[in-house]
């Protein structure tokens, strides 16, 4: 990510994020939040479907186990 900035939200769903992390698959708060947001975006077509840096991980992982060349 270019950088980060403050997001407000209400503490009673920080607490539930908090309380399942681990049923969640996530490390952090911000993580989940950042992944639900991103989701919804590329669901409206506000966010493209893949980051450059996404698009790189994606082809690298594929080139590893041999689909590309």
């Amino acid at each position: 990510m270019n950088g980060y900035r403050t997001v407000r939200i209400p503490a009673d769903l920080v607490q539930a994020i908090e309380a399942n992390l681990l049923v969640l698959s996530v490390p952090s708060v911000d993580e989940y939040v950042a992944a639900v947001v991103r989701e919804k975006l590329r669901a409206e077509g506000l966010l493209p479907d893949l980051t450059p840096d996404e698009e790189r991980e994606l082809e690298r992982r594929l080139r590893d186990l041999g689909y590309l060349d």
